[in-house]
């Protein structure tokens, strides 16, 4: 039976892989990360570990739609050759990872997935925010905004607003929702270690 092991790389800082996630990345016959921009990667390459990217697919493709659908095709076709796939990505496998989900709705009887957990960038946001979790928390798609809406009642985390386009248009839409003077937090490199940034702003100024 073919295999796919799918391994969080956590949100940047190596100190927080796990010692499992660790062992599975070093024994990995064919280790495929979903990309090469992730902070761990540089202490892969120091360790000698060898991998492959699907960075490839990010130059080529025309929409993350179209990227997502390639890299977890690309991820079921190594494993189908007969090979033991290791793929891993940032953060937890099962935190808004869009190629994850592809990879399970594609596998079949015939292929085995396994999870490996890590810390999350909720888990870093939430830690970095002191935010109690029990309160509520919703998070939300950028892209997906037309069918995902805003909660009020609790705190919302909104991923993927990687240009000024979607920040205005994410704009336009909370607006509908809170003041246009509402404090919201921008927070980039959440959880690594002299990379975290985060900066309390007023909504209107969210696509400047």
């Amino acid at each position: 039976m073919a295999k796919i092991t799918i391994v969080g790389l956590g949100p940047g800082d190596y100190q927080s892989l796990t010692t499992k996630a660790e062992d599975i990345l070093k024994n990995a016959e064919n280790l495929i990360l979903r990309t090469e921009k992730h902070p761990v990667v540089e202490k892969l390459k120091e360790m000698g570990i060898r991998f492959e990217s699907c960075d490839d697919i990010y130059d080529s493709a025309e929409s993350f739609e179209e990227v997502y659908e390639k890299i977890s095709q690309r991820i079921i076709d190594k494993a189908l050759e007969g090979k033991n796939v290791v793929y891993a990505v940032p953060g937890h496998p099962l935190a808004a990872e869009k190629s994850v989900e592809l990879i399970l709705s594609k596998a079949d009887e015939n292929i085995e997935v396994k999870i490996e957990g890590a810390m999350s960038f909720i888990d870093a946001i939430t830690a970095s925010l002191k935010i109690d979790i029990s309160s509520g928390l919703k998070i939300i798609d950028a892209l997906s905004m037309d069918r995902q809406k805003p909660d009020p009642d609790c705190g919302n985390i909104i991923t993927q607003v990687y240009n000024r386009f979607i920040a205005s248009e994410l704009k336009l839409i909370l607006m509908d929702y809170y003041n246009d003077d509402q404090k919201i937090c921008i927070i980039r490199a959440a959880g690594v270690e002299n990379q975290e940034k985060m900066e309390w702003i007023p909504l209107y100024q969210l696509d400047t």
